[in-house]
């Protein structure tokens, strides 16, 4: 009698529980990329593509997708440039294309990978890069947790009173993200996980 009890008192618990789970996905509310209202299947269905990312939106119980690249001016290159300039004691040649490698914090996506073939990995893109064009390379972080690990190998530097995530990366996307600005401010963001050569292409086109 008290194993049927028991048996009975789980079942109860677990249909409560897949209950709840089904009344919170029933409120949940998808958007694509223009804010447009999409069903479940078709946010999935985007959402399995490279091309998109999904984050919250303007409520918790709203997921929303994201184009995984955005293009842009920055109003003022100058004084990106001098804050850029006063955190990383680094001089800037204002006709240089700069790259931002972006580092939002710890995520499952970034924990993984030894430093010495991510510095290699960094390191490489920066030597291709400067046969493109004449760039300039800087390593941004938002939270320096999980960067510990490269030991000085890569000096990372702290985003400057958040003017980098402000300007280019408003969320927190997976692994990290990266932007490339012209001479003339024209930028090309990707947000994200992405291969090396994302970067080279991106110097390439704002090159062209």
């Amino acid at each position: 009698m008290l194993v049927k009890k028991t048996i009975f008192l789980l079942l109860q618990i677990l249909f409560a529980s897949l209950f709840a789970s089904a009344q919170k996905n029933a409120n949940i509310k998808y958007f694509d990329t223009e804010n447009k209202e999409i069903t479940e299947k078709a946010f999935k269905k985007l959402r399995s593509t490279n091309s998109v990312l999904d984050i919250i939106g303007d409520s918790t119980n709203h997921l929303k997708l994201i184009n995984r690249e955005e293009n842009g001016n920055i109003n003022d290159r100058n004084t990106f440039i001098t804050a850029l300039e006063r955190v990383s004691n680094t001089k800037i040649d204002t006709n240089s294309t700069i790259i931002i490698v972006y580092y939002p914090g710890q995520d499952p996506c970034n924990s993984t990978g030894t430093s010495g073939v991510l510095t290699e990995k960094y390191k490489e893109t920066e030597r291709s890069a400067k046969q493109i064009a004449k760039t300039q390379t800087f390593y941004i972080y938002k939270d320096f947790k999980g960067l510990e690990k490269f030991n000085k190998s890569i000096t990372w530097i702290k985003d400057p009173e958040n003017l980098v995530e402000n300007l280019f990366f408003k969320h927190h996307y997976p692994c990290g993200s990266f932007t490339v600005i012209s001479k003339s401010g024209a930028y090309i963001s990707y947000f994200g996980e992405y291969p090396p050569y994302y970067i080279l292409n991106a110097v390439k086109i704002l090159n062209n």
